[in-house]
């Protein structure tokens, strides 16, 4: 049986999850995304965050982006000798040629059942979102509401194996949703 399912109340803790979400499933679901952020494409590196007092005093966390980041900020450029600049809001913003790196600020890499269900570990239901953008989609992604517009890139497999679920009533696994991938969300137009 795979672990990425439905699972029972029996199955699951008091706080909702399935034992299998904290003992491996959750970082299955961020390995399988490449440790990114499936929106924003923000790295995550597990324990490489360390928290630090910003100017205002506020405990915060910085974690360093690379070229397939696509956020916005707040983030603060590095310099060579360990010098950080002040909090941008966009990467695009930190120009400096002395810079060597770029850090964003506060994007842990969480896992965001798009249901809203907790028990529901279907591949589809589970997004790798760093916390910024797992705030930002939370409340207004619903799977169940009618959209007749295009998806976000990113949002397509996961809305397209809601698709082949509900109207369908297939359960596939990511590889056969994205080889029927414009069947599937032809699916919705059609309902």
């Amino acid at each position: 049986m795979s672990a990425f399912r439905v699972y029972m109340p029996e199955e699951c803790g008091e706080d909702g999850y399935p034992f299998e979400w904290h003992a491996s499933l959750k970082d299955a679901v961020r390995e399988a995304a490449g440790n990114r952020c499936v929106r924003c494409g923000h790295p995550y590196r597990k324990g490489e965050h360390p928290m630090e007092r910003d100017a205002d005093g506020v405990l915060v966390s910085w974690s360093p982006c690379d070229e397939r980041c696509t956020h916005a900020g707040p983030v603060r450029g590095v310099f060579a000798d360990g010098r950080r600049t002040p909090s941008w809001d966009h990467p695009a913003t930190l120009n400096d040629p002395a810079l060597v790196g770029v850090e964003a600020r506060a994007r842990i890499l969480t896992v965001h059942h798009l249901n809203g269900v907790k028990a529901d570990c279907r591949w589809w239901n589970l997004a790798s979102l760093c916390q910024r953008c797992h705030l930002t989609i939370q409340g207004r992604v619903v799977m169940a509401r009618v959209w007749p517009w295009e998806h976000s890139e990113w949002f397509r497999p996961y809305v397209a194996g809601y698709y082949a679920s509900v109207y369908l009533g297939e359960d596939l696994t990511r590889e056969e949703t994205l080889a029927r991938l414009d069947e599937l969300l032809a699916l919705e137009r059609a309902a």
